[in-house]
């Protein structure tokens, strides 16, 4: 049974200029998802350019993104709230356009490094406000469509850029690879202009909890870094020892610090709520998996069937498409029928996805055995995550729209963060003697996490449903 917020509604209008809004909102977040995975294949290229240069300080110029993106989400959804989304969606464009240059140009290593941070800057105020600009256009009833549109043009970007990437630095060279986002995100700007209102929190009143601020970000940006440098310092190393213990310190300090201030960076009230805390969790255990998913198939094609990039990016073709397609499909699915059979439909379909290569995972070379995990994960995760995206801002004030959707990016950045690192431990080096072996246990893990996911919105959906209805009453998340 459905709860009053998720049921089934008929159609109702969406205006045109909610389309547009969409389409310049999608283009932002596209950019900045693109580039969460296009920089991978070009680390060989930045090598040769800087020789010399250690692999682990290589491996900044990646992890130096995900870490920025990651403990600045909360900041930048705040202050989108506070001072205005738009305005905060064009200054991510533009950081991230000035990043982007300034990598292309980099002469070091080092400053490559800080252009990428300057870039993660840009993406973690694109991120939240890109939708919260979006969503006061649509009305509350047509939500689902709009986030199921939003979420479809990431995952897209994410999977389709190492194939593009491959392409690109085929017949040019990585700079230019990064050269390529800062038109792209002056177009998404100069869109903004036709098509996007202001809107912000109507309740601004006082300053933002600085030392919270300071607090939740480092408390963020200690355990990404943790999770991210695990497996190649070793987990026993005083740099990642001291990172969790960092955070683990700091998690709690800064919750405690948001139930006290009048405007602190998260509001803890509405993150206990039931539905959204429900969702949250269901979120951490699919994006556990489905993040670490598109890390470890690359790894598989490339060292154990010995696929080119070129190969590898057009193999993981499946899960993208098949997801931009169901992604759309969904949202109008969840609007018609209510949300909860389609997400629960969707963890299913993922756990099916995630058992698949423990039955049909080889050492020969048999793409079209392995294909339909692919596709099956792409299906899951659009029936799933899009969905209870937009479960969770609909649950919450207008007001709290930058603020709630920055820190679901969060949840599901930290659990992919932890989810790779698992996974790289498993799998280990590329000349392990059993790797058949340690990509089953990867699986098993993931199988675990994402039935895990399918049984917490089940055991919450039934538990809901048995509930008797009160006029208003909170219900199903």
């Amino acid at each position: 049974m459905s709860s009053p917020a998720t049921a089934p509604v008929t159609a109702i209008p969406i205006p045109a200029r909610a389309w547009r809004a969409l389409a310049v909102g999608s283009l932002g977040f596209s950019l900045m998802s693109f580039n969460t995975t296009a920089t991978n294949l070009a680390f060989g290229d930045i090598s040769a350019d800087f020789p010399g240069t250690s692999a682990a300080a290589l491996s900044w110029v990646a992890s130096i993104f995900f870490i920025g993106m990651a403990s600045l989400l909360p900041l930048s959804g705040r202050l989108a709230d506070r001072m205005g989304r738009r305005r905060i969606f064009r200054a991510g464009l533009v950081t991230f356009a000035v990043g982007s240059v300034l990598s292309a140009v980099a002469p070091s290593v080092l400053v490559l490094i800080l252009a990428r941070l300057v870039t993660a800057a840009g993406g973690a105020m694109i991120l939240p406000s890109s939708l919260a600009v979006v969503l006061t256009e649509f009305p509350k009833e047509r939500h689902f469509s709009a986030v199921a549109f939003w979420s479809a043009t990431g995952p897209l970007a994410s999977t389709l850029a190492p194939g593009l990437s491959a392409l690109i630095l085929a017949a040019f060279s990585w700079r230019i690879l990064f050269l390529l986002s800062a038109p792209i995100a002056l177009l998404a700007l100069a869109g903004s202009f036709g098509a996007l209102r202001e809107s912000k929190a109507e309740n601004r009143g006082g300053s933002l909890d600085l030392l919270g601020v300071v607090l939740g970000t480092g408390a963020v940006a200690a355990l990404v870094f943790g999770a991210s440098f695990g497996s190649q310092k070793g987990w026993s190393s005083p740099a990642i020892i001291g990172a969790f213990l960092a955070s683990a310190v700091l998690f709690p300090v800064f919750v405690q610090r948001c139930r006290t201030q009048p405007q602190p960076l998260l509001n803890i009230t509405v993150f206990t709520r039931p539905p959204v805390a429900v969702a949250n969790v269901a979120n951490f255990l699919l994006n556990f998996a489905g993040l670490a998913t598109w890390l470890v198939w690359p790894l598989f094609f490339s060292r154990i069937w010995g696929f080119t990039k070129l190969q590898t990016g057009l193999a993981l073709l499946p899960g993208p498409l098949i997801s931009g397609f169901v992604t759309a499909l969904g949202g109008r699915l969840s609007e018609k029928f209510g949300h909860e059979r389609i997400v629960s439909t969707g963890a299913l379909i993922a756990t099916v996805a995630v058992i698949w290569p423990l039955v049909f995972l080889q050492e020969t070379p048999r793409y079209v055995l392995v294909a339909p995990a692919l596709g099956l994960f792409g299906m899951g995760w659009s029936l799933t995550h899009p969905p209870l995206n937009s479960g969770v801002v609909s649950r919450v004030e207008p007001d709290l729209y930058g603020e709630v959707n920055a820190s679901f990016n969060t949840v599901r950045n930290i659990a992919g963060a932890l989810g790779i690192a698992v996974a790289v431990t498993i799998i280990g080096p590329a000349d392990r003697p059993d790797p058949i072996a340690a990509y089953h246990r990867v699986f098993v893990v993931f199988a675990v996490a994402v039935f895990l996911c399918w049984a917490v919105l089940r055991f919450w959906y039934r538990r809901v449903s048995a509930i008797p209805r009160t006029h208003g009453g909170e219900q199903a998340g």
